[in-house]
């Protein structure tokens, strides 16, 4: 029986001028023996859902794997050698260098900048084809912690604070993303962003922030969204979404001391101001009506305009504001029980209390009036709709990515000349080279020769194939 290395001798020497030598060849062939270059079942495909031949180019094959959010291992710093190549320290700006590489077709990108885009867009598009929501968020957290490279780690046990404290479950953080925490959603266009509230409170025990980020699939991609969460923000995060407008009330006032009193009133209940009246002009304004509407045909004058008035009529003397008088005062009632803040805290009373101690900045009282909520001592889930989570002050959406194969597709043409020439070559040799491998392995030995000798012959065009695109690149350097 012929082996390998008597198949790779014989063949070298009928071609004295090849400048790799057999032990070179046997010792590339150990090394990728050695990290498991045979498919293994078991192991996540990254199939690309249409044949080589149809798509007419080749990526290098990345293996998903959960070691990517964690530093130091092997897969982490192959990862990073491709995310490291695509510009940006945030998020934001990641996914925006990814789209002028894939949608802009940026003229100023070099070779490494276009394959590292097109392979992240390949990696993300195996996630949401093969894995479920839960398992792909699971792999995309450790994806964008490879993302990001560095120091970025993904988060995946409870810690002992988490244990002493009564938290279940995995931690709120699940990575930590340029010194800043997040909780990662991968989710449907639809689907509800949801988590521990007991859990939430006590991540806030020794933490001051966590920042929500949503990747929500679209058909042909995901759109990226996200807020965040403080102690400091905690009422209108947990309580403001939830509440449901009823209708929008007048009262008329008569004195400066109730219109101080009505206004402050409005704010601990989280009921919106919506216009005042008063009975002449306003100092420093050539009106005595304000009133203000979301509509762009309705506004006459602006929320933060407002907002002004009314912090100007909380330091207005009362013998000043009462010449003003009587007023007339319009906002939106809402409605507390029956909601999903009642479920988290309780009554009124006590959402109204949290809201104080956020206003106040009071965390450690906020913290104890937290864990009497029932929300704490029940272990209740908190849920978001994705309407109510797009409401929620300060969410922003930034980016988005389009995820399929055709996106690839026009990459490849819209770059075809310089990918043609230096990275095609490569990869489908290399491919082919890997393939006659693993068919001298896997087939009878009446056929191994023929693998063998066709692997020989793949290795030589491989190194031509690197040889040129070596050249190529220093020459446009």
């Amino acid at each position: 029986m012929s082996n390998l290395k008597e198949i790779l001798q014989e063949e070298y020497e009928q071609a004295e001028s090849l400048k790799i030598t057999p032990n070179i060849l046997i010792e590339m062939i150990e090394k990728m023996m050695n990290k498991k270059a045979l498919v293994e079942q078991e192991q996540p495909s990254m199939e690309r859902g249409v044949e080589k031949d149809e798509r007419g180019y080749f990526l290098p094959t990345i293996k998903i794997t959960e070691a990517w959010g964690s530093p130091g291992t092997k897969d982490r710093e192959l990862i990073e050698k491709f995310t490291s190549r695509i510009p940006g320290n945030t998020l934001e700006q990641k996914l925006a260098g990814i789209n002028r590489v894939i949608e802009e077709a940026d003229p100023e990108a070099g070779i490494p900048q276009i394959l590292s885009s097109m392979v992240m867009i390949e990696i993300l598009n195996s996630i949401l084809a093969e894995f479920t929501e839960s398992a792909g968020g699971f792999i995309f957290e450790g994806f964008l912690a490879g993302l990001f490279g560095n120091e970025a780690v993904q988060i995946t046990d409870v810690g002992e604070q988490e244990q002493q404290t009564g938290a279940t479950g995995k931690p709120i953080t699940d990575v930590v993303l340029g010194g800043k925490e997040y909780s990662l959603k991968l989710l449907g266009e639809t689907t509800a962003v949801k988590g521990s509230f007991r859990n939430m409170v006590e991540h806030f025990k020794g933490r001051d922030h966590i920042i929500y980020l949503d990747a929500r699939r679209t058909g042909d991609g995901l759109v990226f969204g996200e807020f965040i969460i403080t102690l400091d923000n905690f009422d209108e995060v947990f309580i403001d979404p939830f509440l449901k407008t009823v209708t929008t009330k007048q009262e008329n006032i008569a004195t400066a001391d109730d219109l101080k009193a009505a206004l402050l009133q409005l704010k601990e209940q989280g009921k919106p101001l919506k216009g005042i009246k008063f009975s002449r002009k306003f100092p420093g304004t050539n009106a005595s009506v304000f009133n203000y509407s979301p509509r762009l045909d309705e506004i006459k004058v602006s929320g933060e305009d407002l907002n002004q008035v009314m912090r100007t009529v909380q330091e207005m003397p009362e013998e000043e504001l009462q010449q003003l008088a009587p007023f007339t005062i319009s906002f939106a009632d809402t409605k507390f029980e029956g909601t999903k803040a009642a479920k988290l805290f309780g009554t009124l009373g006590k959402a109204e209390q949290i809201r104080r101690l956020a206003d106040a900045g009071d965390h450690e009282a906020m913290i104890a009036a937290l864990e009497e909520a029932p929300g704490y001592q029940e272990r209740q889930q908190f849920e978001f709709t994705r309407n109510q989570a797009e409401a929620i002050a300060g969410f922003k959406e930034i980016g988005e990515l389009k995820i399929n194969p055709e996106v690839l597709k026009a990459t490849w043409l819209a770059y075809g000349d310089v990918l043609q020439a230096n990275v095609e070559p490569i990869y489908r040799t290399l491919n082919k080279f890997t393939d006659d491998i693993n068919q001298f392995f896997l087939s009878d030995e009446r056929d191994r020769k023929q693998y063998g000798v066709a692997a020989a012959q793949d290795a030589v065009e491989l190194q031509t194939s690197t040889d040129k695109a070596v050249k190529e690149t220093q020459e446009s350097a």
